[in-house]
């Protein structure tokens, strides 16, 4: 019952945001035009070395310091080096922070690492599972998260958005204040020498002002020719991960602060002391050498597991779209069968990737069995679900 209920309420969620790109689609009829010329870009920068290294001397020149990861454990080898001596921890969302599973590893090692992202932060006091990568709490109503917080914090919480979501930004900020380092993510990474992150709740500011050091994740997958390039991919992704053209911020950090205001001498000023772009492979490297590499095209919006039937009623067991996917790549191809083969993943992703032709090259058994056993699992779990659904009214 409640799992049913995470899903009802997920469902809800993801309808809310198509209904929202559909209205809006009318406003922002460019976007199509826009997901075009994406599409070529990353076509062309995606495993692209030259322009990679390039941009990484561009980085170092502008002041900041670049690291290569081979894979999760060189990363985590790296970060937690970087970390020696402190107690708190804040970072923001990132999905790659998620994929080497950094928070639970450094909580392993004693750090205590706080999520400065409402969703994130609800997931990890909650103990939960993402259902996706740009809302990780969708699945949660407003009901169970007031009963849950109320178990955590020990007093009685209203079922009410807006009171949990300050209490959540009380609790965020108290441990904001203390913490010396911050840890977040990059939607892209320029060859002028420039991190792009887009973030609506302005968490990041904070994360990324934290005095000492600010450490920056990214998959080399993520490199662009210029930063004009990398703010078209951020309407993309903004539109199809909420349905609005712009996030509420889009930064551009192409340097750590200086000053210029005395006889016009660059001269370092304010906060962090120091900048860390790590950049991960993980695996990248030969994807983008397999017959794979479309699924590096990826923006990370997210609109493939909202469109996807299989999440709609598997949840977690299966993560749709390109997320099932990388599963399968990383070894769990199991998760598989579970894809209808609807090609709605296709359909409603911007870059227009063949996730479903990659996912039939990549699992086991009869195309035609693999459908008709995949319906029949479906129709079962819909089915269940449908009930529970009236049963919870």
């Amino acid at each position: 019952m409640d799992d049913a209920e995470k899903l009802i309420a997920m469902n809800k969620a993801f309808k809310i945001l198509r209904e929202r790109q559909r209205r809006n689609l009318e406003k922002y009829p460019e976007i199509k035009e826009i997901a075009k010329k994406i599409r070529v870009v990353r076509e062309k920068s995606v495993g692209n070395e030259e322009l990679l290294e390039k941009t990484v001397e561009n980085l170092k020149r502008r002041g900041f310091t670049v690291k290569r990861a081979e894979d999760r454990v060189e990363a985590l080898s790296i970060i937690s080096e970087l970390l020696e001596g402190e107690k708190v921890i804040v970072k923001s969302k990132s999905n790659l922070s998620k994929e080497i599973g950094l928070r639970e590893e450094l909580e392993k090692l004693g750090f205590d690492v706080v999520e400065t992202d409402v969703g994130d932060r609800l997931i990890q006091i909650l103990n939960e599972h993402p259902s996706h990568p740009t809302g990780p709490a969708v699945h949660l109503s407003v009901k169970l998260i007031s009963e849950k917080l109320s178990e955590y914090f020990g007093f009685p919480i209203p079922p009410d958005a807006g009171r949990i979501v300050e209490l959540l930004r009380e609790d965020i900020q108290r441990h904001v204040k203390i913490a010396n380092v911050g840890i977040t993510g990059a939607n892209a990474i320029t060859k002028e020498g420039a991190a792009v992150l887009l973030h609506n709740e302005g968490n990041i500011f904070e994360v990324m002002h934290r005095p000492k050091r600010w450490i920056i994740l990214a998959g080399i997958e993520k490199v662009y020719p210029s930063v004009e390039d990398a703010i078209m991919a951020a309407k993309l992704q903004s539109f199809y991960a909420t349905g609005e053209i712009l996030p509420s911020f889009v930064e551009i950090v192409s340097g750590t602060a200086k000053t210029a205001d005395i006889e016009k001498k660059l001269l370092k000023s304010g906060s962090p002391e120091e900048v860390i772009l790590i950049l991960i492979d993980n695996g990248r490297s030969r994807i983008a050498n397999s017959e794979f590499r479309e699924v590096l095209y990826c923006l990370g919006c997210g609109n493939c597991v909202a469109n996807c039937p299989s999440h709609s009623v598997h949840g977690k067991k299966f993560t749709g779209g390109r997320f099932a996917l990388i599963d399968a790549l990383y070894g769990r191809k199991d998760v598989l069968k579970l894809c209808l083969s609807c090609r709605r993943c296709k359909k409603n992703c911007p870059m227009e990737i063949d996730i479903p032709k990659m996912i039939s090259s990549l699992r086991d058994g009869n195309e035609i069995v693999n459908f008709l056993i995949s319906h029949a699992i479906w129709l079962n779990e819909r089915i269940k679900l449908e009930i529970l659904k009236y049963l919870l009214k």
